[in-house]
């Protein structure tokens, strides 16, 4: 009995916290908005930090552990929502939870499913995995929350009292970048092309991981011979593995790029758990390849030197936040901002063959380091990124983790091989993804083929394309005997099917979400079949106004369930509000004869609008505010 009665003080929470589901929120910082407008299955902008222990992990106390952890991460407590003009963070009081990896590492974190949080926590035999969606917090933000995680864990494991934290993370929440920002003059980034790691893709659902771990003190040793730091060393054996591997050697016809991010934390006074970090891009440039390593250690080590440094660094935030900050790019509405980030991102994404973040040292107290191995970066990789290398250190060792979309291992393979002709001992490990001889059983067999799922789907808008097609050639073959455009009624349902395989089914949206847009599909199809039978009035009359006075019904019904979080609905409602006017435009140009039901429609929408208004009061103002800040 009294252990259950310690388990239930410390499953509460250390404050106290508002009931009410979203009642605090703020704005994406700068590099957020990014992230949270690219990212999606091809591209999960999400990136995981392992603690290795040196036992099994206990599902159980891992639970206990992270219950204990969120509450010293009050910004993480959070959900993606999205607004009018831009994304933001609202509170989530969910309870997360922990799961078994079973699927490969760094896959896209839906905002829609389970608890919502941007975040998930997993492990696999001794590991624990900490995997984050970017637009949360970068390398340093996850570090801390993982490695508090950890000790945390061991804490229940070994029957320690609680530490609690000297620095109160929770209160970390502001956006460095505009604190920051100074107009300066423009530095756009390059964005000419590099070479890209060639070869075959894997299928969609896995990413191969090739890990090397070595000793920091035979790595500072080498880099003492050629004097430069570790990271200006591994960049440049980077560059010159990539060099050798994807190249002739000799001539490069376009440049190799590598991408770094940099903490910006130690060039301003910041201790934001948000993003706060730059990206430089370290190349060889086309031509004439370097004929030994040293000359690429030596270009490597002038570019860091001009480049990371307080003046440009400042450049680069101010490009940033300027085009943030023009008036006519906070106006245009979210769906086109995402277009156009897009565009932008896969364009400037061509830049850098491949990206390397080193994140430093991993740090936990001293009673604790005899329970943990290591600790691992995995920064996740896709198609459209088709190769990282993430590196943390931790009791002496350097672990540098390659993760790859691609089926070949000879960047990786080559890289490691270097070190080991250098003197450097490298201890190899893989998922036995494309390198079976480094498993050691630590990671998951993936069971289940996403990519299956995909050619499936595909297979079946093509199917639907075809069916549509062979109806309209058959109707227009047949139509001087039969003159009925049937076909339309036929292509019209297949683009309703579509649309909810689309965007009802495959991602997960929500159920407000998936009524309004199934409702607009039902009265499209109803409109078209009144049409295709001489616009007789019946869609417009009565059809039409139901399916609207349904819609209104609906929404009132999920708001008085979900009471705690109502306003959730409350864009939605004003969604269905304005949609409920369009039978009013119908009658204006005479498609309908009997508009009673069209009037009681838009009357019963605008009444069931204005009495959520009067008695949201200050829950409406602020709901209002934060979909539509700019």
């Amino acid at each position: 009995m009294e252990k259950k009665r310690e388990k239930k003080r410390e499953e509460k929470p250390k404050k106290k916290r508002l009931r009410i589901q979203g009642a605090a929120w703020r704005r994406l910082d700068n590099t957020a908005k990014l992230f949270a407008a690219v990212s999606g299955e091809d591209l999960s902008s999400v990136f995981r930090i392992s603690a290795v222990l040196k036992e099994k992990v206990d599902p159980e106390l891992l639970q206990r552990a992270l219950v204990r952890t969120l509450p010293e991460f009050e910004n993480f407590r959070v959900k993606l929502r999205k607004g009018f003009f831009w994304y933001y963070f609202e509170t989530n009081n969910r309870n997360p939870g922990v799961e078994e990896e079973q699927s490969a590492p760094c896959r896209f974190i839906d905002p829609h499913r389970g608890a919502r949080f941007p975040f998930r926590v997993s492990y696999y035999g001794c590991r624990i995995n900490f995997e984050v969606f970017h637009g949360l917090t970068d390398g340093l933000g996850a570090l801390r929350f993982a490695s508090r995680l950890t000790e945390h864990y061991l804490e229940l494991v070994k029957k320690l009292p609680v530490v609690v934290q000297e620095r109160e993370f929770s209160l970390l929440r502001e956006d460095d970048y505009l604190r920051h920002y100074r107009k300066l003059p423009h530095r756009h980034y390059n964005s000419r092309p590099a070479i890209a790691i060639q070869g075959e893709f894997l299928p969609f659902d896995q990413m191969a991981v090739l890990q090397g771990t070595i000793e920091v003190s035979a790595l500072k040793t080498e880099c003492r011979k050629v004097g430069v730091s570790i990271t200006k060393y591994l960049a440049a054996v980077l560059l010159w593995a990539i060099i050798q591997t994807e190249t002739d050697g000799k001539t490069l016809k376009r440049p190799v790029a590598l991408n770094l991010p940099v903490n910006l934390r130690s060039f301003f006074e910041s201790e934001t758990l948000a993003n706060f970090f730059a990206v430089v891009n370290i190349s060889w440039a086309a031509g004439k390849a370097p004929e030994a390593l040293e000359e690429v250690i030596a270009s490597v080590s002038r570019q860091m030197d001009e480049q990371i440094v307080k003046e440009r660094l400042e450049e680069t935030i101010s490009y940033n936040v300027s085009n943030e900050k023009k008036w006519y790019v906070r106006a245009i509405p979210l769906f086109v901002k995402h277009l156009a980030m897009q565009l932008i991102f896969l364009h400037t994404s061509r830049a850098h063959t491949m990206t390397f973040s080193n994140i430093g040292p991993a740090q936990v107290r001293e009673e604790l380091k005899d329970s943990i191995e290591g600790f691992q970066l995995l920064v996740g990789a896709s198609p459209k990124q088709r190769m990282k290398c993430g590196a943390v250190a931790y009791d002496g060792k350097l672990c540098l983790s390659f993760t790859s979309a691609m089926a070949e291992n000879r960047l990786p393979e080559f890289f490691f091989h270097f070190l080991e002709e250098k003197g450097i001992r490298v201890e190899r490990e893989s998922n036995g993804i494309t390198d079976t001889e480094h498993d050691k059983g630590r990671y998951p067999v993936i069971a289940q083929d996403r990519e299956r799922v995909r050619r499936a789907v595909r297979g079946f808008y093509v199917s639907l394309v075809i069916v549509s097609l062979l109806a309209g050639l058959t109707n227009l073959a047949t139509y001087h005997r039969i003159p009925f455009k049937w076909s339309l009624l036929t292509a019209g349902a297949a683009a309703y099917v579509a649309m909810t395989l689309r965007f009802s089914v495959m991602r997960h949206a929500s159920l407000a979400g998936t009524l309004v847009r199934q409702s607009l599909g039902i009265q499209a199809i109803l409109l078209l079949i009144d049409a295709l039978t001489g616009l007789r009035g019946w869609s417009v009359d009565y059809a039409i106004p139901c399916v609207a006075l349904f819609e209104v019904a609906a929404v009132l019904l999920m708001m008085l369930v979900n009471r705690m979080n109502w306003q959730s609905y409350f864009m939605y409602q004003i969604t269905i509000t304005f949609l409920s006017f369009v039978p009013l435009i119908f009658w204006e140009i005479g498609w309908t004869h009997h508009p009673r039901l069209t009037v009681l429609a838009a009357g019963v929408s605008v009444a069931a609008l204005a009495a959520t208004v009067i008695l949201g009061d200050r829950s409406v103002k602020r709901e209002l505010k934060r979909r539509f800040h700019v």
